[in-house]
Protein backbone atom coordinates (compact mmCIF):
# COMPACT_ATOMS: atom_id res chain seq x y z
CA UNK A 1 0.00 0.00 0.00
CA UNK A 2 2.51 2.53 0.99
CA UNK A 3 4.62 1.41 -2.30
CA UNK A 4 1.29 2.21 -4.52
CA UNK A 5 0.98 6.15 -2.21
CA UNK A 6 4.38 6.62 -3.24
CA UNK A 7 4.67 6.01 -6.80
CA UNK A 8 0.94 8.14 -7.15
CA UNK A 9 3.70 11.22 -5.30
CA UNK A 10 6.11 10.63 -7.83
CA UNK A 11 3.93 10.70 -10.76
CA UNK A 12 1.68 13.94 -9.09
CA UNK A 13 5.11 15.88 -8.27
CA UNK A 14 6.79 14.98 -11.33
CA UNK A 15 10.04 17.43 -11.77
CA UNK A 16 8.82 18.17 -14.99
CA UNK A 17 5.34 19.31 -13.70
CA UNK A 18 7.23 21.66 -10.74
CA UNK A 19 7.41 24.98 -12.98
CA UNK A 20 3.35 24.56 -14.00
CA UNK A 21 2.51 24.13 -10.83
CA UNK A 22 4.70 27.16 -9.51
CA UNK A 23 2.76 29.35 -12.18
CA UNK A 24 -0.85 28.07 -11.36
CA UNK A 25 -0.14 28.61 -7.60
CA UNK A 26 1.31 32.20 -8.39
CA UNK A 27 -2.04 32.82 -10.17
CA UNK A 28 -4.51 31.38 -8.29
CA UNK A 29 -3.54 32.83 -5.33
CA UNK A 30 -3.98 36.57 -3.81
CA UNK A 31 -1.39 38.96 -4.25
CA UNK A 32 -0.60 42.00 -6.48
CA UNK A 33 1.63 40.01 -9.64
CA UNK A 34 -1.71 37.87 -10.30
CA UNK A 35 -3.96 40.50 -9.83
CA UNK A 36 -2.65 42.80 -12.46
CA UNK A 37 -2.23 40.29 -15.04
CA UNK A 38 -5.10 39.38 -17.54
CA UNK A 39 -6.89 35.76 -17.37
CA UNK A 40 -5.84 35.66 -21.29
CA UNK A 41 -2.25 36.18 -20.39
CA UNK A 42 -1.92 33.57 -17.07
CA UNK A 43 -3.68 30.98 -19.41
CA UNK A 44 -1.07 31.72 -21.77
CA UNK A 45 1.74 31.59 -20.16
CA UNK A 46 0.21 28.57 -18.71
CA UNK A 47 -0.21 26.46 -21.70
CA UNK A 48 2.99 27.53 -23.30
CA UNK A 49 4.90 26.48 -20.06
CA UNK A 50 3.25 23.18 -19.90
CA UNK A 51 3.79 22.28 -23.82
CA UNK A 52 7.68 23.69 -23.39
CA UNK A 53 8.43 21.94 -19.69
CA UNK A 54 6.01 18.74 -19.77
CA UNK A 55 4.37 17.90 -23.10
CA UNK A 56 7.87 18.30 -25.67
CA UNK A 57 10.30 15.60 -22.69
CA UNK A 58 7.57 13.26 -22.44
CA UNK A 59 6.65 13.27 -26.14
CA UNK A 60 11.09 12.94 -26.46
CA UNK A 61 10.77 10.21 -23.74
CA UNK A 62 8.12 8.39 -25.30
CA UNK A 63 9.91 8.29 -28.95
CA UNK A 64 13.21 6.89 -27.27
CA UNK A 65 11.24 4.42 -25.33
CA UNK A 66 9.62 3.00 -28.48
CA UNK A 67 13.33 3.17 -29.83
CA UNK A 68 14.83 1.16 -26.90
CA UNK A 69 16.57 3.48 -26.31
CA UNK A 70 15.14 3.94 -22.91
CA UNK A 71 13.97 0.58 -20.82
CA UNK A 72 11.10 2.31 -19.11
CA UNK A 73 9.78 6.10 -18.55
CA UNK A 74 11.45 6.15 -14.92
CA UNK A 75 14.69 5.92 -16.69
CA UNK A 76 16.29 4.05 -13.58
CA UNK A 77 20.10 3.76 -14.48
CA UNK A 78 22.23 6.78 -15.68
CA UNK A 79 22.96 6.13 -19.03
CA UNK A 80 19.38 6.15 -20.17
CA UNK A 81 19.00 10.11 -18.25
CA UNK A 82 21.62 11.34 -20.58
CA UNK A 83 19.50 12.04 -23.93
CA UNK A 84 16.47 12.79 -22.05
CA UNK A 85 18.24 15.65 -19.33
CA UNK A 86 19.83 16.93 -21.87
CA UNK A 87 16.84 17.15 -24.96
CA UNK A 88 14.85 18.72 -21.67
CA UNK A 89 17.39 21.37 -20.74
CA UNK A 90 17.34 22.97 -24.21
CA UNK A 91 13.27 22.96 -24.17
CA UNK A 92 13.69 24.76 -20.72
CA UNK A 93 16.12 27.26 -21.53
CA UNK A 94 14.11 27.62 -25.42
CA UNK A 95 11.20 28.52 -23.45
CA UNK A 96 13.49 31.32 -21.18
CA UNK A 97 14.24 32.90 -24.61
CA UNK A 98 10.37 32.81 -25.90
CA UNK A 99 9.88 34.60 -22.50
CA UNK A 100 13.26 37.04 -22.32
CA UNK A 101 11.10 40.07 -24.00
CA UNK A 102 8.09 39.65 -22.80
CA UNK A 103 6.11 42.18 -21.18
CA UNK A 104 4.87 40.10 -17.83
CA UNK A 105 6.71 40.07 -14.68
CA UNK A 106 10.39 38.75 -14.05
CA UNK A 107 9.60 36.10 -11.37
CA UNK A 108 7.95 33.98 -14.24
CA UNK A 109 11.55 34.16 -16.44
CA UNK A 110 13.61 33.58 -13.48
CA UNK A 111 12.27 30.44 -12.20
CA UNK A 112 12.03 28.64 -15.77
CA UNK A 113 15.74 29.76 -16.19
CA UNK A 114 16.62 28.37 -12.99
CA UNK A 115 15.01 25.60 -13.62
CA UNK A 116 16.92 24.65 -17.01
CA UNK A 117 19.83 25.27 -14.76
CA UNK A 118 18.95 22.93 -12.15
CA UNK A 119 18.19 20.36 -14.95
CA UNK A 120 21.83 21.20 -16.91
CA UNK A 121 23.37 20.74 -12.97
CA UNK A 122 21.57 17.44 -12.72
CA UNK A 123 22.37 16.01 -16.25
CA UNK A 124 26.35 16.80 -15.88
CA UNK A 125 25.96 15.06 -12.02
CA UNK A 126 24.40 12.35 -13.51
CA UNK A 127 27.58 11.41 -15.29
CA UNK A 128 28.74 10.46 -12.12
CA UNK A 129 25.92 10.06 -9.33
CA UNK A 130 22.33 9.39 -9.77
CA UNK A 131 20.76 12.79 -8.13
CA UNK A 132 16.87 12.73 -7.74
CA UNK A 133 15.70 14.91 -9.53
CA UNK A 134 12.23 15.20 -8.11
CA UNK A 135 13.85 16.44 -5.32
CA UNK A 136 15.46 19.21 -7.52
CA UNK A 137 12.40 19.86 -9.04
CA UNK A 138 10.28 20.41 -5.60
CA UNK A 139 13.27 22.08 -3.89
CA UNK A 140 13.36 24.78 -6.75
CA UNK A 141 9.74 25.90 -5.96
CA UNK A 142 10.71 26.27 -2.48
CA UNK A 143 13.53 28.11 -3.28
CA UNK A 144 11.60 30.26 -5.69
CA UNK A 145 9.00 30.97 -3.00
CA UNK A 146 11.21 32.07 -0.52
CA UNK A 147 13.40 34.67 -3.28
CA UNK A 148 9.62 35.44 -4.43
CA UNK A 149 8.98 36.68 -1.22
CA UNK A 150 12.45 38.57 -0.97
CA UNK A 151 11.93 40.12 -4.32
CA UNK A 152 8.64 40.93 -4.46
CA UNK A 153 7.45 41.53 -0.38
CA UNK A 154 4.86 39.33 -0.76
CA UNK A 155 4.16 37.08 2.59
CA UNK A 156 3.73 33.35 1.62
CA UNK A 157 4.93 32.33 4.84
CA UNK A 158 2.38 29.69 4.71
CA UNK A 159 2.58 28.75 1.28
CA UNK A 160 6.11 28.12 1.78
CA UNK A 161 5.62 26.06 5.05
CA UNK A 162 3.19 23.64 2.61
CA UNK A 163 5.48 23.24 0.04
CA UNK A 164 8.64 22.44 2.61
CA UNK A 165 6.18 19.69 3.43
CA UNK A 166 5.58 18.43 0.32
CA UNK A 167 9.16 18.55 -0.50
CA UNK A 168 9.28 15.91 2.76
CA UNK A 169 6.78 13.88 1.18
CA UNK A 170 8.46 13.49 -2.03
CA UNK A 171 11.81 12.86 -0.75
CA UNK A 172 9.82 9.80 1.37
CA UNK A 173 8.16 8.61 -1.44
CA UNK A 174 11.81 8.26 -3.45
CA UNK A 175 13.14 6.63 -0.67
CA UNK A 176 10.39 4.27 -0.10
CA UNK A 177 10.92 3.52 -3.74
CA UNK A 178 14.50 2.35 -2.86
CA UNK A 179 14.56 5.28 -6.17
CA UNK A 180 17.50 7.14 -4.72
CA UNK A 181 20.42 7.10 -1.53
CA UNK A 182 19.12 10.01 1.33
CA UNK A 183 22.20 11.83 0.26
CA UNK A 184 20.98 11.67 -3.85
CA UNK A 185 17.65 12.97 -2.12
CA UNK A 186 18.95 15.90 -0.18
CA UNK A 187 21.50 16.68 -2.46
CA UNK A 188 18.55 17.74 -5.19
CA UNK A 189 16.76 19.55 -3.03
CA UNK A 190 19.43 21.34 -2.21
CA UNK A 191 20.75 22.15 -5.45
CA UNK A 192 17.23 22.72 -6.57
CA UNK A 193 16.59 25.26 -3.64
CA UNK A 194 19.56 27.45 -3.43
CA UNK A 195 19.66 28.01 -7.88
CA UNK A 196 16.06 29.10 -7.81
CA UNK A 197 16.58 31.23 -4.43
CA UNK A 198 20.54 32.79 -5.86
CA UNK A 199 18.61 33.85 -9.32
CA UNK A 200 15.84 35.57 -7.33
CA UNK A 201 18.76 37.58 -5.30
CA UNK A 202 20.69 38.36 -7.67
CA UNK A 203 19.46 37.90 -11.51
Amino acid sequence: METKVAKIISYLFHPLLMPTYGFAFIFFTENYISMFLPLLLKSIILGVTFLFTFMLPTINALILLKMNRIQSLEMETNQERIIPYSSTALYFFALFYLFYDAEFPSIFKIVILGAGISILLTFFINFRWKISAHTVGIGGIAGAALGIMYRVQIDMTIAFIAILLLSGIVAYARLKLNAHTPAQVYTGFVLGFFIELGLMFFY
